[in-house]
């Protein structure tokens, strides 16, 4: 069976979209949450879930899996102290 092709999407408000144009380690490094990142099948497919987030642009699956792991280790500390 043949792989499926994926779409990376990043998706922050304004802030976080600011800190990932400086760089990913500038995102990663900051105190930011408001980012997500999305694997998509098809593009058509992701599309409702962006209509939430201020701005989007694609990125490399290498910066998906490092965005993705950064993302849940900010949330796993801020869940912690809930």
């Amino acid at each position: 069976m043949k792989d499926l092709p994926y779409t990376y999407i990043l998706a922050a408000n304004s802030a976080a979209m600011e800190l990932y144009k400086v760089s990913k380690e500038t995102l990663m490094e900051s105190n930011s949450c408001d980012f997500m990142v999305f694997k998509f099948p098809e593009w058509e497919e992701g599309l409702e879930d962006l209509k939430e987030w201020e701005y989007y642009v694609s990125i490399h699956e290498s910066t998906y899996n490092i965005l993705h792991r950064n993302l849940c280790l900010k949330l796993r500390e801020f869940i912690k102290y809930l």
